[in-house]
């Protein structure tokens, strides 16, 4: 029991001391070269959270789970670049991904 509360401890002291490090070191500008990057890092996390899920949804690779996450994903694309209405692309994504999942066994 005290070694899971532990590594909390450690994660948390971890996550303060990054914060408390941009505080102490704070500037008006980051480096050049932190500034060149920053603008790659949302996309760079949308698609680390976004890819696992499409390709193993559950934990593992199977075309049962991973074709009609893969095809949901690409109509809900091709909605949104024909209609530019993310509710829409969203539903239709859904819709195919739930009609996908009961019609394959």
């Amino acid at each position: 029991m005290g070694e899971p509360l532990l590594v909390l401890v450690v994660i948390a002291l971890g996550t303060y001391a990054m914060r408390a490090a941009f505080l102490v070191t704070a500037r008006a500008r980051p480096p050049a070269a932190l500034a060149r990057m920053l603008p790659n890092v949302g996309p760079a996390v949308l698609a680390a959270i976004t890819l696992p899920a499409l390709l193993a949804p559950r934990g593992h690779i199977t075309p049962t789970d991973t074709v009609p996450a893969l095809v949901a994903a690409a109509v809900a694309a091709l909605v949104w670049r024909r209609t530019r209405s993310l509710p829409l692309a969203l539903f239709a994504g859904l819709g195919l991904s739930l009609l996908a999942r009961a019609v394959l066994p």
